[in-house]
C-alpha cells in the first residue's frame, strides 16, 4: 500500500505542487517512511538542508507538526563550518542545494559508514558520492539512488522505496 502511495505521489505531485522545491520537499517527507535509521535513537526524525530560506527546507520547515512513524521532524540548517562528526549526529537525512555542497560533501562522503541519507538534485551529485538526488525531468521530479554508495551506508533503504526509483549508474 505504502509503495503504491509513493509512486501516485512521486508521479502527481509536480501537477499538484507549484513549485519543483515544493515537490522536492514533499518527497523528502516520504522518503523518510522507508528508511529505517538503525543506528539512531532518536525521538524525530532529523532533516538538514544548506538553507531554510529557500528551497525544500524552507517548505518542509513550515511543516514542524509533521510525524513520521510517530515521531516529530526536526529542522536543522547547515552552515559551511559544520564539521563532519557533528553533521552525522545531528542529521538523518540531509538535502544539499547550491554551492555549499561541495564544500561539505566531499570530505563528509568519505566518512565510513555513512550515517545520514544525503540528498542532492543533480546527477553531479551521485557522481561525487552523494546517496540519492531528486532530479527534474520534464515535469516530474524523479528519485536517483546512487547504488555504489547505498552499499556503505548503516542504514536500510526499504525495498519498496527502491522499486520506485532509477538507479546510478544505471
Amino acid at each position: 500500500m505504502r509503495v503504491v502511495c509513493l509512486a501516485a505521489l512521486m508521479c502527481s505531485l509536480s501537477a499538484q505542487a507549484g513549485t519543483p522545491d515544493q515537490v522536492r520537499s514533499a518527497l523528502l517527507f516520504q522518503i523518510a517512511k522507508f528508511i529505517d535509521f538503525t543506528h539512531v535513537q532518536s525521538d524525530s526524525v532529523r532533516y538538514c538542508f544548506t538553507s531554510l530560506s529557500k528551497g525544500p527546507g524552507a517548505f518542509l520547515a513550515q511543516q514542524q507538526n509533521l510525524l513520521i512513524r510517530g515521531q516529530p521532524i526536526a529542522i536543522t540548517e547547515l552552515s559551511k563550518s559544520s564539521q563532519n562528526d557533528e553533521l552525522s549526529r545531528q542529521c538523518d537525512i540531509t538535502y544539499f542545494d547550491g554551492k555549499i555542497e561541495n564544500d561539505i560533501l566531499s570530505p563528509w562522503i568519505k566518512t565510513r559508514p555513512l550515517t545520514t541519507f544525503t540528498v542532492g538534485s543533480n546527477f553531479e551529485f551521485l557522481e561525487q558520492g552523494g546517496v540519492a538526488a531528486l532530479i527534474q525531468e520534464g515535469k516530474k521530479i524523479r528519485l536517483y539512488i546512487n547504488r555504489e554508495q547505498l552499499e556503505q551506508v548503516s542504514f536500510k533503504v526499504q525495498a519498496r522505496l527502491m522499486t520506485v526509483s532509477k538507479f546510478y549508474p544505471n
